[in-house]
């Protein structure tokens, strides 16, 4: 390929150089254009806008799988399946570790709380009674991931437990 020097009259005017016309006129000649010595502007980049549409359970461990038709809304603003923060009996010390727990309950409630890396698993329990008032009582607990590992021992630290921010799911 050779590079062609030519006056920018000749190509706004669609003029093909002397030095490349063929010697046949009725043979189509084909110019690739760099251009060296202006400057491009960037083009505009897309602003980042976050999500805030309703997500959709894929599957329900309900026998009548009535919560996995509802929508769980997923943006911070209130909806009916985000549960109300009790504020009953759990007090987080801002002054040590603290850390957040995204729970998932059985009736596809999901809240996040905050709670201390020395608090239990029996107080993550007690946050969860003290948010469903008159709800079951005889649930299992566990963590997300593969394989799911049960939540048995109730005097175990949420850090020993592993479970500080991450996701721990409700089982009937």
């Amino acid at each position: 390929m050779r590079s062609i020097a030519m006056g920018s009259q000749g190509i706004k005017k669609s003029e093909c150089p002397k030095e490349l016309e063929p010697t046949d006129r009725r043979t189509s000649v084909r110019l690739n254009l760099t251009r060296r010595d202006e400057n491009y502007p960037e083009p505009a980049k897309p602003r980042y806008t976050p999500f805030r549409g309703v997500g959709r359970t894929l599957g329900d461990s309900s026998s009548s799988g009535e919560a996995a038709s509802e929508p769980i809304q997923t943006t911070a603003s209130a909806s009916p399946f985000t549960a109300p923060v009790p504020a009953l009996g759990l007090v987080v010390d801002e002054s040590r570790p603290v850390t957040s727990i995204q729970l998932r309950l059985a009736d596809g409630t999901r809240m996040v709380s905050r709670f201390n890396h020395h608090h239990t698993i029996r107080d993550v329990r007690a946050f969860i009674d003290a948010s469903r008032p008159g709800g079951v009582t005889s649930y299992q607990l566990q963590t997300m991931g593969f394989p799911p590992k049960q939540l048995t021992d109730l005097d175990q630290t949420i850090e020993l437990a592993g479970i500080a921010n991450s996701v721990v799911i409700q089982k009937l």
